[in-house]
C-alpha cells in the first residue's frame, strides 16, 4: 500500500511539472505572437506560429506591412498585450488577451495547438466544442484589466477558466 502511494505521489508531481511546463510555452508562445503583430512586426511572430499560419496569415499581414506607407499605422504603435485566461485541452489551448494602443481597445482570444511539442499560435483551427465559448470572454472589466496590469503585464496563471 506504501508503494501505491509513493507511485502516485511520484506520478501527480511529474503531471504537476509537465502542466507547468506547457502552460509556459503556452504564454511564451501567446505572448511572443501577439506582442509581435500588435506592433505591426508579423516577420517576429513566425517563430510562434504553425507552419499553416506562417504560410497564410503570417505572409499575407507581412506583404501588407511592406506595402503600407508606416504613417497609416503608426498611431497605433506602441502595442501593449496582456494575456488573461488560459484553457487547456489535450493539444488545443486558447489565451484571452486585452491588446491597448494610444488608439484603440481590443478584447479577444487567440488558440495554440501542440505540434512536435511545441506550443503554436493556430489562426486556422478547428476549435474543439470545450475551447468554443468557454475562452473568449471578449471583453474585460475596468478593474479586470487593472489587475491583469497590477500582477504583471504578461501574467496569466492568476486568471484561471471556470
Amino acid at each position: 500500500m506504501k508503494r501505491y502511494a509513493i507511485i502516485l505521489a511520484i506520478a501527480s508531481m511529474v503531471l504537476a511539472a509537465s502542466c507547468q511546463s506547457d502552460r509556459k510555452q503556452i504564454k511564451e508562445s501567446a505572448q511572443g505572437y501577439l506582442d509581435a503583430m500588435a506592433n505591426y512586426k508579423p516577420t517576429e511572430a513566425r517563430p510562434y506560429a504553425t507552419e499553416e499560419t506562417c504560410n497564410s496569415y503570417i505572409e499575407f499581414a507581412e506583404w501588407i506591412v511592406a506595402n503600407s506607407d508606416p504613417k497609416v499605422y503608426a498611431n497605433n504603435i506602441p502595442a501593449e498585450v496582456t494575456l488573461g485566461k488560459m484553457r487547456i485541452e489535450d493539444s488545443c489551448a486558447a489565451v484571452a488577451f486585452h491588446k491597448s494602443t494610444p488608439t484603440t481597445q481590443q478584447d479577444d482570444s487567440i488558440y495554440l495547438v501542440k505540434k512536435d511539442g511545441k506550443w503554436l499560435v493556430e489562426v486556422i483551427v478547428e476549435v474543439p466544442d470545450i475551447l468554443r465559448g468557454k475562452a473568449q470572454p471578449r471583453t474585460f472589466t475596468k478593474e479586470q484589466i487593472a489587475e491583469m496590469r497590477k500582477n504583471g503585464k504578461k501574467n496569466v496563471e492568476k486568471m484561471e477558466m471556470e
